[in-house]
């Protein structure tokens, strides 16, 4: 583990996780009250709901990863997520409190036209987290396991492709939790296709770009 990724973590969960989560959570809940959005409005069972919850949450998901990567005032902040080098748990931590801010903002259209039920939201994040540490890890799993897993969901070896020093690994293989996105719209990028086990982003080698102080300020003075 890398103490810089754990104090980017630290910092986020005071700086940013903790007041946007507790702003979704509260948005969420007033529009159940209100019975606001398809989801809400909805005469299915609670399950069924809670089910197509996960789902809607883990493809808005995925179009945050893809637009992160594609607009460059937004890349200035994910790059961050990239420039580490050594790919393991702790790297599920390394992000600019302020990707995190924006990332939570940009659900709030969808969690109002879909309506999607506050223990659909509480589950997810479970789920997300869990398997965000579990793909950015740098276990090695049986080879058998891991294709049959990457089946339905992202595992280390399907995520180490997505941190590549190629672009055209770098941008593939977007998904969070379920792979069906990446296959669905076009991004998956398969296993036995990797061309290095390198991570990290060409020009971002030096070491500067392994340090907090510096990582906290590199999206308002670099623009790669």
């Amino acid at each position: 583990m890398q103490i810089v990724n754990i104090g980017l973590g630290v910092f986020n969960l005071f700086i940013g996780r903790s007041f946007a989560l507790f702003t979704v959570y509260a948005f969420v809940k007033y529009l159940e009250s209100m019975e606001v959005g398809a989801i809400n409005m909805s005469s299915l069972g609670f399950k069924f709901k809670l089910i197509l919850g996960v789902i809607f949450l883990d493809c808005i998901n995925y179009w945050w990863h893809r637009l992160v990567h594609k607009v460059s005032f937004l890349w200035r902040f994910h790059s961050i997520h990239h420039t580490d080098k050594l790919l393991n748990v702790s790297s599920a931590l390394r992000f600019h409190f302020l990707e995190v801010l924006m990332g939570h903002l940009f659900k709030f259209p969808f969690l109002f036209l879909l309506g999607i039920p506050v223990e659909a939201l509480l589950l997810y994040d479970v789920i997300f987290n869990t398997n965000v540490y579990f793909h950015h890890s740098n276990i090695r799993i049986y080879k058998s396991l891991d294709i049959f897993l990457s089946k339905i969901i992202v595992t280390p070896y399907i995520h180490r492709i997505h941190h590549s020093l190629k672009w055209k690994e770098t941008n593939s293989n977007f998904s969070s939790f379920l792979i069906i996105w990446d296959k669905i719209f076009g991004t998956f990028f398969p296993q036995g296709e990797i061309s290095t086990s390198k991570y990290g982003i060409p020009g971002y080698t030096e070491d500067k770009y392994q340090h907090f102080s510096y990582m906290i300020k590199q999206p308002f003075i670099e623009n790669k």
